[in-house]
């Protein structure tokens, strides 16, 4: 079967074509700076081979045909017609009670639009839209989805609640979770596979570090808490959105005519975190070069993040007890040696030693960057979330057709 994961950020968009059950890729599209004259897009052709080139794409609409366009290119493309496709796979975020592997149907948009105002704006509105973009353009081709929720389901109720009057957390269902399942699932799984154990063998603290941060202690397999709260605008900072801050904060701001609470979570969604603190933006080669340079705002940006980092990297090692590997993945986990130094050094007390030539010359690839020394290994991984997703969608998509 064949099966199009479709990857929906504000402003991108990344499909990959799988081939199941052998999970060959056929073939990958890829979209950046959506509404701009200029979106920068990438794609793969049926012989493999990577081009780019840029256009105008207003919209997250023109991204979808484009994409599909690409696909299906009488020349290049890695199917001759949409026909093909067994199904769209989609990593949306979450639903009002519901996670795991679903139906993309109406009453599962409806679940989804529950928490678009407050808890997931900017993921579930682009979620719904291109689910309903897909729809009308393969209107009997299956729409499938893995919640980003699906791998955070067993923390205990004590790491879940807050406390607040009992009515509300009953009456509203206010609990704990967050996303990057896909990707904490992969690298936890792949962890496994590399050292030849099963999963519940190990007890890992795992690092997602990228414009979107977070951190989860996995016990024998199992996330047992993790960096998210009641949104998923709590763990480390971001790139452009606030992160974990007192709730009577917007109520304050509220107060000193700042906006309603709707105005003021819209900026704390697109005017806050690294790039409000550093002033510059939020990528890291860029703060750790004005840092360098002797820009105090840069500086106290990467100061920031990896203090808040830390705080959670030992608060997780205290809850698991015994930790066997920290792992680290996501874009600036993975290509950053800088920021992976600056948060594991001076740990030795702990059980973890760096090995500063491994961590160097690990970019972008798997590989240990601990010392021989170190009780606590840590690995870079870099993250598959399309091949987690698709993998629970194919399952899905055999049973429904059983």
């Amino acid at each position: 079967m064949k099966i199009l994961v479709a990857n929906v950020g504000s402003s991108s968009f990344k499909s990959q074509l799988f081939e199941m059950p052998s999970e060959k890729a056929l073939g990958l599209v890829a979209v950046e700076r959506v509404g701009s004259a200029r979106a920068g897009i990438m794609w793969s052709d049926r012989n493999g081979v990577i081009s780019k080139t840029e256009s105008d794409i207003q919209d997250m609409t023109m991204a979808i045909k484009y994409a599909l366009s690409r696909l299906t290119d009488p020349k290049t493309g890695v199917i001759h017609d949409l026909m093909e496709l067994d199904a769209v796979a989609f990593k949306p975020l979450c639903a009002d009670n519901l996670t795991g592997c679903q139906v993309m149907d109406e009453k599962v948009l409806e679940a989804m639009a529950r928490m678009q105002d407050y808890i997931a704006p900017m993921h579930n509105i682009a979620y719904i839209q291109a689910v309903r973009n897909f729809r009308e353009i393969l209107p009997d081709t299956p729409m499938l989805g893995l919640f980003e929720t699906f791998f955070f389901q067993d923390w205990p109720e004590y790491a879940r609640i807050y406390s607040i009057p009992w009515d509300w957390t009953e009456k509203y269902n206010v609990r704990r979770c967050m996303g990057h399942g896909a990707s904490h699932f992969y690298v936890n799984r792949r962890l496994a596979e590399i050292l030849g154990k099963s999963p519940t063998q190990l007890n890992t603290v795992q690092m997602h570090l990228g414009g979107s941060s977070s951190l989860t202690a996995v016990k024998a397999g199992k996330s047992i808490d993790g960096s998210g709260g009641f949104t998923m605008q709590s763990g480390p900072p971001m790139s452009v959105r606030t992160s974990d801050m007192d709730g009577f904060l917007v109520a304050y701001l509220w107060s000193k005519g700042e906006g309603t609470p709707a105005q003021i979570v819209d900026r704390m969604m697109k005017d806050a975190g690294l790039a409000s603190i550093s002033g510059i933006g939020f990528d890291m080669r860029d703060l750790k070069e004005a840092a360098e340079k002797g820009n105090t705002r840069a500086r106290l940006a990467i100061d920031t993040y990896v203090y808040q980092v830390r705080k959670y990297l030992g608060s997780f090692l205290m809850l698991l007890g015994h930790t066997d590997v920290i792992t680290v993945t996501a874009g600036t986990g993975e290509s950053s040696p800088f920021i992976r130094k600056r948060i594991l050094e001076g740990l030795e007390e702990f059980g973890i030693v760096l090995d500063d030539a491994r961590n160097n010359a690990c970019i972008k690839t798997e590989g240990c960057i601990s010392h021989d020394s170190s009780r606590i290994a840590v690995w870079v991984i870099p993250a598959n979330e399309e091949l987690v997703v698709v993998r629970e969608c194919s399952k899905l998509l055999s049973h429904l057709r059983k």
